[in-house]
């Protein structure tokens, strides 16, 4: 949008305004769209735009929203307009595991990242030494792995080592050296876990006999062999839709 006048630093000028849409899809679920805008003549309008389509388009799902509840607090700026002490974070609005120090690699792959509130989420800003920044890499590696070895349990052995080879390119938690993407590995593997969970409940709906003909209706291998997620989201799927046919309850 062109030709718009506005005052800037006291002066009437001619401007525009920079209107950006975003959409977000989570697939399975749904898609949302958000809109942003800013002054043309702003250097960093178009940014500043942007960022504010997806935050809004993103709040839609609930991501973020909590940060319509932070109340602003004033802070002294540098001379490259950056603030000389970082604002401190009410606890709640910390993660746990920044709280304890674990951070995830920096540009150099170290992990060494700057704590803007500190391990104990105190607000206190500074660098740890090496020896503080290991040993919590270390902790936090091995309760990754912990975490990740609990979980072949609730998703079956062969979903489980399908997803630490697609997701982690590797057989074992151990096997994985970056700490972001046994994360990543631990995030798709409770989301198995949910499925599993959401298809043990529909189970219990159906009849058995039905839903032996329901899994031929789907195509489905057998529930103790699923191996990925595509698969395993399509059989809890069509069971639910399925599931709520008159016929396939028992009783």
């Amino acid at each position: 949008m062109s030709n718009i006048t506005r005052m800037k630093k006291g002066e009437s000028i001619f401007s525009g305004k920079i209107l950006v849409t975003c959409t977000v899809t989570i697939v399975g679920l749904s898609s949302h769209s958000g809109t942003g805008e800013e002054w043309a003549d702003d250097e960093n309008g178009m940014t500043s735009a942007d960022a504010q389509a997806f935050k809004r388009a993103c709040a839609c799902f609930g991501l973020g929203r909590y940060f319509y509840e932070f109340h602003g607090s004033w802070v002294d700026l540098d001379q490259n307009q950056q603030p000389k002490r970082m604002p401190a974070l009410p606890a709640w609005a910390i993660p746990e595991n920044w709280r304890k120090g674990i951070r995830p690699p920096g540009r150099n792959g170290n992990g060494n990242g700057t704590h803007v509130n500190g391990a104990k989420g105190n607000g206190q800003s500074g660098e740890p030494n090496g020896r503080q920044v290991s040993t919590s890499t270390n902790s936090g590696a091995d309760d990754l792995d912990t975490r990740i070895l609990a979980m072949e349990k609730a998703v079956g052995l062969r979903l489980y080592l399908n997803i630490l080879r697609q997701y982690g390119q590797a057989e074992e938690p151990k096997l994985i050296t970056d700490s972001s993407t046994k994360r990543a590995v631990l995030e798709v593997l409770a989301s198995a876990a949910r499925g599993f969970d959401r298809l043990s409940a529909v189970r219990k709906r159906i009849d058995p006999k039905t839903l032996e003909s329901l899994l031929a209706k789907l195509q489905a291998p057998p529930l103790a062999e699923i191996r990925d997620m595509r698969t395993l989201r399509n059989v809890v799927f069509g069971l639910e839709e399925l599931a709520d046919s008159p016929s396939a309850h028992t009783g």
